[in-house]
């Protein structure tokens, strides 16, 4: 579906004054689409529900922020649902089992980051288990942006323009943030990996 980014932002500008009217025809313009990108993330039609209700509270709250200069009114909503999925997710997750650092941090494979997949043996889900761990205390390491754009890109599948729409920078900034980033994880894992071998 096509959407119209005038409307949208005019929708938008009408929250932000604190017209009802217009957030619910937001909401009746955008929610089956922003249900389904919640609902990508957390997997649960419960829990997407969740997020789009959190999710729209923030942008009603937030509506005055909104630059249109930045970002097309949807790429903002978007942004919002999934930064308010992932903190569900990770949320739930934690309840669930204090174990799991609440993000699939599979695809970082590719990535050479010194990430194992599990081999289904008990010992290769621990391992798998303490290098999660690992990963999340090193990016806890990396300053706020690059962290941010680091989680953007490799769990989350934004693309760089996108990164750059949020953190009103050009992509080659953010490719840069993602190779340094890169670069520190890697040697911050390689630094606790070799001290517990």
């Amino acid at each position: 579906m096509a959407y119209d980014n005038d409307e949208l932002t005019d929708l938008i500008a009408r929250c932000a004054i604190r017209d009802q009217a217009a957030l619910k025809r937001l909401y009746d313009t955008t929610s089956a689409f922003l249900n389904r990108v919640a609902f990508k993330i957390v997997g649960s039609e419960e829990l997407s529900n969740d997020v789009l209700q959190e999710a729209f509270i923030q942008i009603w709250n937030n509506a005055a922020q909104y630059r249109p200069d930045i970002a097309k009114p949807l790429t903002w909503m978007t942004s919002i649902v999934r930064y308010r999925a992932i903190d569900k997710l990770g949320h739930e997750k934690k309840h669930r089992d204090p174990v799991d650092p609440g993000y699939d941090l599979d695809d970082l494979d590719s990535e050479n980051l010194g990430t194992t997949t599990a081999g289904g043996s008990p010992e290769s889900c621990a391992i798998m288990h303490q290098e999660r761990g690992y990963l999340l205390e090193c990016l806890d390491t990396l300053s706020e942006q690059i962290a941010e754009s680091f989680k953007l890109a490799y769990l989350q599948g934004f693309s760089r323009e996108d990164i750059a729409s949020q953190f009103d920078t050009n992509t080659n900034t953010v490719k840069s943030w993602l190779r340094r980033g890169v670069e520190r994880l890697k040697r911050c894992l390689d630094s606790k990996l070799a001290m517990n071998a």
